[in-house]
């Protein structure tokens, strides 16, 4: 009887630590508010005021990588003047992701088992927010890197301190949010388009 008890009680110890240490992995994860962008080069990122206006939207992100591998993200964008808050769900209405950025600190969370599938939440955000706050927004956070972002007509550009192009964003109309944007990213074959409902 008192081995029966003593595995009893292991098993006890156990479960409790699993449960303990899947409690830990579904804690949101705080970081500074810089985002990488390429190798060992990091931006921060515009104010969520910057963007000149309030937005609740739907959006369908599909991501296209290696000219073949797609996948699609139905994310919920909200930004008011002291937040970005942009969660992503599959198709069966399941929270994949989260994220709230509050301009000083980014807040994120993806749903255990899924960060090694889905580009991490802050990546998300800066290809958002690259694509639709003002150009005069991202002016001093990329100058302090030494990269530039121009807009031509319907497009944008984003160069690196060499001046060579690496990211290309083109749209179907302004402003930008009632149409189709397709973000590229030349240095790795990987884009993504943006529809917003």
């Amino acid at each position: 009887m008192k081995r029966h008890y003593k595995k009893d009680y292991k098993k006890l110890i156990l479960l409790s630590c699993l449960f303990l240490l899947n409690a830990c992995a579904l804690q949101p994860q705080s970081q500074l508010v810089q985002v990488a962008i390429d190798k060992n080069v990091y931006v921060s990122l515009p104010q969520p005021k910057q963007l000149g206006r309030h937005i609740n939207v739907s959006q369908l992100i599909s991501a296209q990588w290696d000219d073949k591998k797609t996948r699609d993200l139905l994310v919920q964008l909200e930004v008011d003047e002291q937040h970005v808050v942009l969660a992503g769900f599959s198709a069966w209405g399941v929270k994949l992701l989260s994220l709230t950025y509050s301009g000083d600190k980014i807040d994120s969370y993806v749903l255990t088992g899924l960060a090694s599938t889905l580009p991490a939440p802050e990546n998300i955000l800066f290809n958002v927010m690259l694509s639709i706050w003002p150009v005069e927004a991202w002016q001093a956070p990329l100058s302090r890197i030494g990269w530039t972002l121009k807009e031509k007509g319907l497009q944008r550009y984003l160069y690196d301190a060499q001046g060579k192009t690496v990211i290309r964003i083109d749209y179907q109309r302004k402003p930008y949010l009632q149409g189709k944007i397709v973000f590229r990213d030349l240095r790795t074959n990987y884009s993504i388009s943006i529809e917003t409902n």
